[in-house]
């Protein structure tokens, strides 16, 4: 059985594509069968962050009947493996991308979903396609406004809200909203708080997941325990983890 993961945002701009390559890697690392795909078929930026330019068949292909799905599946050099979308801008209907995830190539798969942002047909066809999804806000009284869009639609859509990520805290900033607040407004539990992290730019620019690149940072931790949440696994923190820290500093 294939388990469909939607991450979800009615705004741009949070960091949603970058979560779900890290979740992905993260949830790789606990040895379990994952692939992320990226059904931001507008903006097609899964690959890009990963460094993945050119592809004979994307999603793209699939959905208009050109292709198998299994022969959109590439696996990148750290072995995450990934379904793109074209990085051409194309008019493309996902609202039966269900179909072909039940592929029975894909069984025992965990897929997470890389959604439109907003409320368009494509982002709205999400919660339906998916087996559950997770809400990502930023913390801030915009993003949260955008977030109870989201929240509404789901529930429309009976579709089941895993829960929020807050992506890109800033520890020291005091004008943010802060996690028991955003609980508290939406309703549902905060997975977890990804605080900003410079290794996720460095790793757009390495073209690695921040997950791989340094495993020990502030935010590859927060996704190791967002992803232990999300298989039912107990989160192993790393041992002597200020020390494995001070080495990293020390060998840059």
């Amino acid at each position: 059985m294939v388990r469909k993961i939607g991450i979800v945002s009615a705004k741009g701009g949070v960091g949603k594509t970058a979560i779900t390559v890290n979740l992905s890697a993260a949830i790789m690392s606990l040895n379990k069968n994952v692939i992320a795909l990226d059904a931001d078929i507008k903006m097609s930026g899964l690959s890009l962050q990963l460094g993945m330019y050119h592809f004979p068949v994307t999603l793209n292909d699939v959905i208009n009947h050109k292709a198998s799905i299994l022969d959109a599946l590439y696996i990148h050099s750290n072995g995450l493996r990934i379904i793109p979308a074209s990085l051409y801008a194309q008019n493309v209907n996902i609202s039966k991308l269900d179909k072909y995830l039940a592929n029975p190539g894909l069984t025992d798969n965990i897929i997470l979903i890389d959604s439109p942002p907003g409320l368009d047909a494509n982002a709205l066809a999400i919660p339906r396609i998916c087996d559950e999804i997770v809400l990502i806000t930023l913390p801030e009284i915009p993003s949260i406004v955008n977030l109870l869009k989201n929240i509404n639609e789901a529930h429309k859509r009976k579709c089941k809200i895993r829960g929020i990520i807050v992506n890109r805290y800033m520890k020291k900033y005091k004008e943010q909203v802060k996690k028991e607040e955003i609980e508290a407004i939406s309703g549902l539990p905060v997975l977890g708080v990804i605080p900003e992290d410079k290794t996720i730019t460095k790793s757009i620019f390495r073209r690695v997941p921040a997950y791989f690149l340094d495993s020990y940072s502030p935010a590859s931790i927060e996704f190791g325990k967002i992803a232990s949440l999300l298989v039912g696994e107990t989160y192993r923190k790393p041992k002597n983890l200020a020390l494995k820290r001070m080495i990293k500093r020390l060998k840059r």
